[in-house]
């Protein structure tokens, strides 16, 4: 009768330790799976970004050259046209 006792015991605890560890096997998987979805969204971002700004080019108003997105300034006038500038309306 004890052995059999001691046995279910065994049995219990060694049912439980199973447990416990495919949860955490399965959490662990998860929490991967998630990060490396994360990872790659933020990869195909930030090529999206880098071929969209490349594709992207601003007319300066001033001189009507055209020039990368990532310029601040015009690369013949030297005119900020990041800002929209308009003209001041005499009242």
């Amino acid at each position: 009768m004890a052995g059999s006792t001691a046995t279910q015991i065994v049995l219990i605890f060694s049912a439980m330790f199973v447990v416990i560890t495919v949860a955490a096997l399965w959490f662990s998987l998860t929490s991967l799976k998630t990060k490396n979805k994360h990872k790659l969204k933020e990869m195909k971002m930030e090529i999206i970004e880098k071929y969209f700004n490349e594709m992207i080019r601003i007319e300066c108003p001033y001189c009507k050259t055209l020039y990368n997105v990532n310029r601040q300034e015009c690369p013949n006038c030297k005119a900020n046209t990041k800002k929209i500038l308009f003209p001041k309306i005499p009242i």
